[in-house]
């Protein structure tokens, strides 16, 4: 059913029966009457009514920034979500085209080896066939 409270506001007694607790009905009256003495130092008014209303006012604007600026901040972390997510998925696409580039590299590594030894090969039978006919040339020139 909730407990009561007898509370102070603007200099007006009231008794008030919820479910919050001490702690949060001690700040939620210290606040309220906070504003209630910005408003009277400010002066403009010395109507209780008409400067708690303005307090409850301000409060109520400042409830409502602050739903705006929740509102705000959650459609930015969506955003921030769905971008995050595109990214993931843009890294996976590019972590398995790393993974293609390293078995291309892998088999195109291997062909270079190939050649390279072909080279070699060919090197060889090259310098062989030059000596063979520098021989053959040798023999019949004596």
């Amino acid at each position: 059913m909730g407990t009561r409270f007898d509370v102070n506001i603007a200099g007006y007694a009231l008794t008030v029966q919820t479910e919050r607790s001490a702690e949060h009905m001690a700040r939620l009256v210290d606040t309220l009457n906070g504003r209630v003495r910005e408003i009277q130092k400010a002066g403009g008014t010395s109507n209780y009514l008409n400067i708690v209303m303005l307090a409850a006012m301000e409060l109520a604007d400042d409830v409502l920034t602050s739903e705006d600026r929740v509102e705000e901040s959650r459609r930015m972390a969506r955003e921030l979500e769905e971008r995050a997510g595109a990214l993931e998925a843009d890294s996976l696409r590019l972590r398995e085209e790393i993974g293609g580039l390293s078995n291309e590299m892998a088999l195109l590594r291997q062909e270079m080896e190939a050649l390279r030894k072909e080279r070699e090969g060919l090197k060889e039978t090259v310098d062989r066939k030059s000596r063979d006919l520098l021989a053959t040339l040798e023999d019949a020139l004596k």
